[in-house]
């Protein structure tokens, strides 16, 4: 008979190993009762998914830490600005802002987008801006043209229909105080930043529509000759029948009724809504128009400041990486608006000298999406404009909402602004300017930024303290 195996013994004379014992548990955690935790590898999905979370955090902090690196190195280029005084009946530097909704969606996308990227760098500075907003098309170049509509009434200019006695409104009112309190503008170019291609064009609309314009809203055609050319002219021919009204006609009389009174009630709602005013002129009226006597040889200098925004579901791979790459967005708008703070402007550019000056820029392909300036995209595209304003911010378009490029609905006399070609009228496009940053104080950026030239950033809270403001005088 054969001897049956040992305990410590198993088939194949593999010998049996005790299991180890549990690593002792530190007694300190042992009476917090935190239970004895065995180190090791994680198992495949977890691997996976902490993989993808943690790149994906990594980027998001290493993106947002990066953003305020640039928006600190343009704030404290122009932070030396607040530092200086300013005599009590002096107004400080206002700039102009103009924002309008963006195509496809509302105000408020525009506001955030000014709020994270242009204001940190002109409240370093302790500029203080006015604010003109559209919320439709149409309203900033009203809001524009109205703007330089009343400083040729201030000035003088009337119209053929104008009142002898006008209302005045607050800002009048709040002008003539302060020139019986003998408070001044500071004696400094203001010029103005605009947000976006959508309100670019309406600016430059409404800055045609300014100065070529005539100053009062000219009167349109009676109503009742309108009516008359449109409504048509019914001839009866025969003699009128006494016959009594058939139950069919009866039932079309009601459903005429019906759709009259449906038509009534559209028309009441349309007028409930608040549309910004028709043009004062068109741009076919340019060339026969006369310009203002009033008008400036130069204007205030603007700035167009690129606007990011897209919609749709099929763009969310473009928008995850716009996401993941806002510290080149941050940088550019610093850079313009730090341009807008320190006045440093020039003409635009005419002719061959446009597409001359951004083909000399570098590589269109070895320069990211992200840090790729709007004007060289417009550039690539159609390099034989005219005029520098008409290729700025052009690569905006092509992201802009389906929903703009609808046809109009039967009725609908508005203009299509964002729609239409910029024309823009030579007396016009030579008196305007643009800021740009110097070399001189790009550089001294980049030292800022290396850390070899240091600047001491005044707190917010102690600008505030020290500026005198007169605005509610």
């Amino acid at each position: 008979m054969s001897e049956p195996p040992k305990a410590d013994t198993l088939p194949g004379g593999a010998q049996y190993e005790a299991p180890k014992p549990p690593p002792k548990q530190n007694p300190v955690f042992r009476m917090m009762g935190i239970p004895n935790f065995r180190f090791k590898l994680p198992s495949r999905n977890w691997m996976i998914f902490l993989t993808i979370t943690g790149g994906w955090t990594a980027a998001v902090l290493y993106d947002k830490r990066e953003k305020k690196k640039a928006q600190k190195k343009w704030c404290d280029l122009v932070a030396h600005i607040a530092q200086q005084p300013l005599p009590v009946n002096q107004m400080p530097r206002k700039l102009t802002v103009f924002l309008s909704a963006p195509p496809g969606d509302g105000i408020s996308p525009s506001r955030q987008y000014f709020k994270e990227y242009v204001k940190p760098v002109l409240v370093a500075a302790a500029m203080d801006y006015d604010v003109i907003e559209g919320r439709k098309e149409g309203d900033v170049r009203y809001g524009t043209a109205e703007q330089i509509r009343r400083l040729r009434r201030k000035k003088g200019e009337k119209g053929p229909e104008t009142k002898e006695e006008q209302d005045m409104d607050a800002e009048t009112a709040i002008g003539l105080i302060r020139e019986k309190m003998g408070v001044v503008s500071e004696p400094v170019t203001r010029g103005d930043l605009v947000l976006g291609r959508h309100t670019w064009k309406e600016y430059i609309r409404g800055l045609h529509e300014g100065w070529l314009g005539p100053v009062e809203e000219p009167i349109p055609p009676p109503q009742a000759e309108l009516e008359s050319e449109s409504s048509p002219i019914h001839v009866s021919t025969g003699a009128q029948s006494n016959e009594p009204a058939t139950p069919t006609t009866a039932s079309n009389a009601e459903s005429e009724k019906k759709a009259e009174e449906e038509k009534e009630k559209e028309k009441e709602k349309e007028k409930k809504k608040p549309s910004p005013p028709f043009a004062y002129i068109s741009t076919v009226q340019y060339s026969q128009a006369s310009p203002s006597p009033h008008i400036p040889g130069t204007f205030e200098p603007s700035q167009p400041i690129h606007q990011q925004h897209l919609l749709g579901f099929l763009k969310t791979p473009q928008r995850i990486y716009n996401f993941l790459n806002r510290r080149h967005l941050a940088d550019q708008i610093g850079r313009d608006t730090a341009a807008i703070v320190l006045a440093n402007y020039r003409p635009y550019q005419h002719g061959s000298s446009v597409s001359s000056s951004l083909s000399s820029a570098e590589d269109l392909d070895a320069i990211p999406v992200a840090t790729r300036a709007p004007e060289l995209d417009a550039a690539s595209t159609s390099p034989s404009q005219e005029w520098e304003q008409q290729q700025l911010l052009k690569s905006e378009e092509v992201y802009w909402h389906k929903s703009i490029r609808k046809p109009r609905k039967e009725g609908d006399e508005s203009e299509q602004i964002w729609l239409s070609d910029m024309v823009i009228d030579s007396r016009i496009g030579e008196r305007m300017r643009r800021f740009e940053l110097s070399a001189e104080e790009d550089d001294r950026a980049n030292r800022i930024a290396s850390g070899v030239e240091s600047t001491r950033a005044v707190p917010v809270q102690d600008l505030r303290k020290k500026k005198v403001k007169l605005d509610d005088i």
